[in-house]
């Protein structure tokens, strides 16, 4: 049962509740976004907001919201008037999951230096087979929250520079991240990166400033062997020094990693890259964190960890049917979209409340032990498998 749904069945004591987990100023940002502008019906920000979770969150149509408003509420509201109100709230909506996530922030400071995994999924209009929305988030490792999020359209591509970095936080990150730009952003804001590198467009240098071919540099390598160098990479003016991990993959991971490769080619009728087969064979991670404290073989166990946003991804389309777009208003998806992300981050703070469950200390070291405070010796990251 969806989360609007049980908010129903428990009535208006639960819903203050929810209220009260709102950040601070939500009312007056509804009057100045123009969210509430005629209080005929809907006279307050809790009642728009109901409103929106029964469309989004029941999944519902325009004309299903109005007969729920007029059967559940004290409401009598037409199709067209709903998709007024659900238009108008839009905005407002996006600064209600901004406001709630820094709010997160700001009660967490201390924690600066845990993990976070970047990542990007795909939202579909109705009778749609491609891109038409891409939802990016930040999703707190050890607490597994939402941090960050940006909706944009089929053109918005995947870039670090999305979202905030604080000083310490370590970022993980697959292929799509790897540009230098992003790369040097998070460097010059204090932040620490494992980022899968994609070796067809990201040069790197060796501390001679000669360029590494990849991926025949590393040919000589046996299978489940870990390798990791210095390595530097310009941007704009500045020269900046990082490491490669770099590891050869066994033989079952590799076909299949060289089965996509062909796959993709074929999709996109054209042929694979020359060196494509030899590179399917290994794994290049990139990160400045320290050698001394986080050794080639937890780079590789933290990179493994970014199956953790895989998995809240497929939460959100599963659970909250993030999904099942009902819309193709852009001003009315992102009303559907943000609702949901909102009720997300609402039902995590009620678990947390239920559970009594604060999460780790302020000021805990992140498992490479690169922030302040940290320990010499880094916590051990379990790597079941390093073939990821």
């Amino acid at each position: 049962m969806v989360f609007m749904e049980m908010q129903c069945l428990v009535g208006d004591e639960q819903w203050g509740r929810v209220l009260e987990l709102l950040p601070a100023g939500y009312e007056e940002a509804a009057v100045r976004l123009k969210a509430l502008q005629r209080r005929r019906q809907i006279r307050s920000c809790g009642d728009l907001l109901r409103l929106a979770m029964a469309y989004a969150l029941g999944d519902k149509s325009l004309r299903s919201t109005a007969a729920w408003a007029s059967s559940h509420q004290p409401w009598k509201l037409s199709s067209p008037a709903v998709l007024k109100r659900l238009r108008q709230g839009s905005e407002w909506l996006g600064w209600l999951v901004l406001e709630s996530l820094a709010q997160r922030e700001g009660l967490s400071s201390g924690s600066a230096s845990w993990i976070r995994i970047v990542d990007a999924t795909v939202v579909s209009e109705p009778g749609s087979k491609g891109t038409d929305w891409r939802l990016h988030l930040v999703l707190d490792l050890v607490r597994e929250e939402i941090r960050s999020v940006e909706l944009t359209g089929r053109e918005g591509g995947e870039k670090l520079g999305r979202h905030p970095v604080v000083p310490g936080q370590i970022l993980l990150g697959d292929q799509g991240y790897s540009h230098r730009q992003g790369v040097s952003g998070v460097l010059e804001r204090g932040g620490h990166l494992v980022v899968r590198l994609n070796w067809q467009n990201y040069p790197l240098e060796d501390h001679e400033g000669l360029p590494i071919v990849l991926p025949q540099a590393f040919e000589s390598l046996s299978v489940g062997q870990i390798h990791d160098q210095p390595v530097w990479f310009r941007h704009g003016t500045k020269r900046y020094m990082m490491r490669l991990v770099v590891y050869r993959k066994t033989a079952e991971p590799t076909a299949e990693a060289l089965r996509q490769i062909r796959y993709r080619a074929a999709h996109k009728k054209r042929k694979p890259h020359p060196h494509a087969a030899l590179a399917s064979c290994f794994i290049f991670i990139l990160t400045d964190l320290p050698a001394d404290s986080c050794p080639p073989d937890q780079v590789l166990a933290l990179y493994r960890l970014r199956w953790r946003i895989e998995t809240a991804f497929k939460q959100l389309k599963s659970v909250l049917h993030l999904d099942q777009l009902r819309a193709h208003d852009p001003r009315l998806v992102a009303t559907y979209i943000y609702t949901k992300l909102l009720a997300a981050i609402i039902l995590e703070d009620l678990m947390a409340q239920a559970t009594d469950s604060p999460g780790p200390l302020p000021g805990a070291s992140p498992p490479c032990g690169t922030g302040p405070g940290a320990s010499a010796q880094p916590q051990q990251v379990a790597v079941a498998d390093p073939t990821l």
